[in-house]
C-alpha cells in the first residue's frame, strides 16, 4: 500500500514536490522579525560579551543579571501568550534570536534552556491559574525556569526514571524523592518542571519552585559550555503543591516529548549561526596569516575547506527555515488558545525536526573541526577562538535527543503514518517512470539537481518499503539499517530545501546579498554552484546509505528488485565539476570577508 502522509509535514516531502513559492527562506524575514534578531546581537555585543570572562568563572549572579536585562529588551517573552505578560511571536522570530544570541553558546544555553524547555512547559500545559502564576515573572526574568528530565540512570530512556512522588496522607501535597541530572540553569534556577512517577507508576510532570527544597549539586566540569550551569538537583521529600501537577497524572510523557520536539524546533538557527561564527573567523585568519608569502585563503586546500563551510551553511538555513515557515503556517491554522491543537500542529514536523537536529548539529561539528584545521596549530590555544568554539559544539549531537535516538524517530515515524507499510511493488513502479521533479520552475542550469532529487526521493522511499517488507512488526530492531535509509531521507529533504531556496533567489533577486555584491545575479551564482557542489556530494553519500541497505536485505530477495533499481539512478548521478564550483564558492566568501549571505 502507498504511503499515507500528511499535506505538510510528518515526511510529505518525500511524495511531493516544493513549490519554491512556498518555501520560507531567510531572505524572507519580516522588517520586525530582523529588528528582533538585531536587538538580540545588539545585546550580546554590547552586555553579553564583554563578560565573558565572568560567565566562565561562573559567576551565576551576573548570568541572572544578563537574563533580567534580555528580559528588559523583551527577549525573554517572545513565545508567551499576550495575556500572561508575552509577545506570542511566531516560531520563526523566537528561533531568529536564538540565531544572534548564539554568537556565546554558554549564554545560548542559559536564555535558550529558560525561554524554550523552562518556559513552554507550562505554556502548553498549564492551566490557566498556573499561567497566571508563573509567566509573568518567567516573562520579566524574576524567576529563571529548568527542566528537569534526565537522570544519572535513565537519559534517551526517560520513562526509567526512578524519581518518585507521592501523595500526603492530608492530599495536599506530593512529596518528591530523587535526583535528576544535567540540568541547565541547575545552580540558580527558581523554577522547574520535574518529572517523577505518580506511586512509582504514573510518570508526571510538576512544577517544583526552589523554595520548596530542591536542592543542586557542584557545577558539572565540562567539556564544553562552560558559561553555563549544569548540575544535579537533589528531590529528598521535596512537598509540591497537588495544584502543580503539569498537566495530567501518568502523561507526563506527553509533556516530555512534546517540549523537547520544541525546542528541535528552534535548535538549528543556533547551530548554523555556529557554522557561520566559525566560518567567518577562519576567513578572517586566512586573510592575515601568511604562509610561502602569500596569505593562506589562497591555498586550494584551505580555500576548500571555506568553501564548504559556506555549502553547509547555505544548506543548514535553507533547511531550517523552510521547517520553521511550514511550522508558523501549521500553527496559524489553530486556535492560539488551543494549545493542544497547537502542539499537534507542530508535533505533524517531528520528522523535518529530527532531520534538522541532525544534519544542523553534524554541519556544525564540520565546521569547527575544519576551523581548528584553518588556525593550525593556533587553533589547538585558547588563545584563539576556535578552540572553544569546538568544545562548545560537540554537546549538540547529544542534548536534545541524541543524534541515533533521532535517526531512529525519522524512519519509524514515517513507517507509523504509513498505511500500515510501503507496498515496494508500487515504489517500484514509480521507481521504474520517475521523471525530472516538477518544481513549478523552467528549464534551467539545475534541471540535473531537479532529477537527482527525484532519484534519491525514491531511493528514500524504497529504503523503507523494503526494510519494512523484509522484517515486519520487527523492522525497529533493525536500527543500523533504518539509520542508513534516515541518512537517505536527510538528504533529500536537504537537497530540496536548498535548491527551493536558489530557485526562490534565482527567479526573485537576493534579498540579502553579500555584502558588496555587483549585482543580484552575482550572489544567485554562488547559491546555484552551493546546491549543486551539495547535490552532487550528497548523491554519493545516499547511494552509499543505500548500498548498505541493500547489503542488509541481501537475504530478503523479494525486496531488493526495486531497492536495486532505485539505487542505480542515484549512482548514475553523474555530478559536477566540484573542485572548480568550491573554488568560486570560496572566493566569493573570501572577497566578501564572511560568509556571503
Amino acid at each position: 500500500m502507498a504511503p499515507v502522509l500528511e499535506k505538510s509535514g510528518g515526511g510529505a516531502f518525500l511524495v511531493r514536490s516544493l513549490n519554491p513559492d512556498d518555501l520560507f527562506t531567510p531572505e524572507a524575514l519580516s522588517d520586525e522579525q530582523r529588528l528582533f534578531g538585531r536587538t538580540a546581537a545588539e545585546f550580546m555585543r554590547n552586555e553579553v560579551l564583554p563578560h565573558e570572562a565572568s560567565l566562565y568563572a561562573h559567576d551565576w549572579a551576573k548570568t541572572r543579571e544578563l537574563l533580567k536585562k534580555a528580559a528588559d529588551l523583551d527577549l525573554l517573552r517572545l513565545e508567551i501568550p499576550e495575556a500572561y505578560g508575552g509577545l506570542g511571536l511566531d516560531k520563526v522570530s523566537a528561533a531568529y534570536v536564538g540565531e544572534h544570541v548564539a554568537i556565546n553558546p554558554s549564554f545560548a544555553g542559559s536564555l535558550g534552556t529558560h525561554t524554550s524547555i523552562g518556559t513552554l512547559p507550562i505554556v502548553y500545559f498549564g492551566t490557566p491559574a498556573q499561567k497566571a502564576k508563573y509567566l509573568p515573572r518567567l516573562a520579566s526574568g524574576e524567576l529563571i525556569g529548568a527542566y528537569a528530565l534526565t537522570e544519572p540512570q535513565s537519559g534517551s530512556d526517560a520513562l526509567a526514571a526512578k524519581t518518585t512522588a507521592r501523595l500526603t496522607p492530608e492530599g495536599t501535597h506530593y512529596l518528591l524523592n530523587g535526583q535528576k541530572a544535567w540540568i541547565t540553569n541547575g545552580g540558580f534556577a527558581d523554577l522547574f518542571t520535574v518529572f517523577a512517577k505518580v506511586d512509582g507508576e504514573k510518570f508526571t510532570a510538576f512544577i517544583v519552585e526552589r523554595g520548596m527544597g530542591v536542592q543542586s549539586g557542584p557545577d558539572e566540569r565540562k567539556l564544553g559550555l562552560d558559561g553555563s550551569s549544569t548540575t544535579v538537583l537533589m528531590l529528598d521529600n521535596v512537598p509540591v503543591p497537588v495544584e502543580n501537577v503539569l498537566g495530567t497524572i501518568g502523561e507526563g510523557h506527553k509533556v516530555a516529548f512534546n517540549i523537547l520536539n520544541l525546542g528541535r524546533v528552534k535548535l538549528g538557527t543556533r547551530n548554523s549561526a555556529g557554522i557561520r561564527l566559525a566560518l567567518n573567523q577562519s576567513i578572517a585568519y586566512a586573510r592575515q596569516r601568511r604562509q610561502f608569502g602569500k596569505a593562506i585563503c589562497e591555498f586550494g586546500l584551505v580555500k576548500q575547506k571555506l568553501a564548504e563551510m559556506t555549502v553547509r551553511c547555505f544548506v543548514s538555513e535553507a533547511m531550517v527555515y523552510r521547517t520553521l515557515g511550514d511550522v508558523d503556517k501549521a500553527v496559524e491554522s489553530v486556535d492560539a488558545a488551543d494549545a493542544a491543537g497547537v502542539l499537534k500542529a507542530i508535533e505533524g514536523f517531528a520528522v523535518e525536526c529530527s532531520i534538522n537536529k541532525v544534519a544542523t548539529s553534524e554541519a556544525l561539528a564540520y565546521a569547527v573541526d575544519e576551523a581548528v584545521q584553518v588556525f593550525g596549530g593556533n587553533g589547538y590555544s585558547r588563545e584563539f577562538p576556535v578552540e572553544r568554539a569546538y568544545r562548545d559544539a560537540r554537546i549538540t549531537r547529544i542534548y536534545e535527543g541524541t543524534n541515533e535516538i533521532n535517526r531512529l524517530i525519522i524512519p519509524t515515524r514515517l513507517l507509523k503514518a504509513a498505511s500500515p507499510w510501503f507496498d515496494s511493488r508500487v515504489h517500484h513502479a514509480r521507481s521504474t517512470q520517475a521523471g525530472p521533479e516538477d518544481s513549478g520552475q523552467s528549464a534551467g542550469v539545475l534541471d540535473a539537481e531537479r532529477q537527482a532529487l527525484a532519484d534519491v526521493k525514491q531511493l528514500g522511499l524504497t529504503a523503507l518499503a523494503a526494510t519494512a517488507d523484509a522484517f515486519g512488526a520487527a523492522v525497529r530492531d533493525q536500527q543500523e539499517v533504518l539509520a542508513h535509509a534516515a541518512d537517505v531521507i536527510i538528504e533529500c529533504y536537504a537537497i530540496e530545501s536548498a535548491l527551493g531556496r536558489a530557485e526562490k533567489m534565482t527567479t526573485r533577486g537576493s534579498e540579502r546579498l553579500p555584502a558588496g555584491a555587483r549585482s543580484a545575479k552575482e550572489g544567485d551564482a554562488i547559491a546555484v554552484d552551493i546546491v549543486r557542489v551539495y547535490t552532487s556530494d550528497a548523491m554519493d553519500r545516499a547511494a552509499h546509505a543505500g548500498k548498505q541497505v541493500v547489503n542488509a536485505l541481501a537475504g530478503h530477495t523479494e525486496a531488493i528488485g526495486p531497492l536495486d533499481t532505485a539505487l542505480a539512478r542515484v549512482r548514475e548521478h553523474p555530478g559536477i565539476d566540484t573542485v572548480s564550483a568550491r573554488r568560486r564558492i570560496g572566493d566569493a566568501a573570501i572577497a566578501q570577508c564572511r560568509y556571503p549571505f
